[in-house]
């Protein structure tokens, strides 16, 4: 299961304060920079744009198109409603002839591997063992 936004913030600050930590105890004060309150929310915003790009699985189309017969899951717009569907990528018969990537009536925005069944499952590892927990 993917890390929540309170765990990957608590995760942070711990790591930051044993640097902080592990770094001072190397270094006398005379020695020590402080960070400005903007180098500090920078090196955040960072940790945080980091962080979510690896929940959000999808890819842009305009950033890559998978490989030739990759089965995966597509984000298109139906009628003004986003939808996701799963499809197997072909390069001759899903691209227009101006080169975007179709998807029925609709225009792919995204994409992203369909998961193995192993990576579905090491993904829910947790849930797996809490259920099991109860179970006992």
């Amino acid at each position: 299961m993917k890390q929540t936004v309170e765990e990957a913030a608590r995760e942070a600050r711990m790591a930051s304060a044993e640097t902080l930590t592990t770094y001072g105890t190397h270094t006398s004060l005379d020695d020590f920079t402080y960070l400005s309150h903007d180098e500090i929310a920078e090196a955040a915003f960072i940790k945080g744009a980091e962080w979510q790009a690896k929940q959000a699985p999808w890819i842009s189309v305009k950033e890559r198109l998978p490989k030739e017969g990759q089965k995966v899951f597509v984000l298109v717009m139906c009628y003004g409603t986003p939808c996701i569907r799963e499809e197997k990528f072909c390069r001759n018969s899903n691209l227009d002839k101006k080169g975007m990537w179709i998807h029925g009536n609709s225009i792919v925005l995204a994409w992203f591997p369909t998961p193995s069944f192993d990576e579905i499952l090491e993904a829910n590892k947790d849930v797996l063992e809490r259920i099991k927990e109860k179970g006992d």
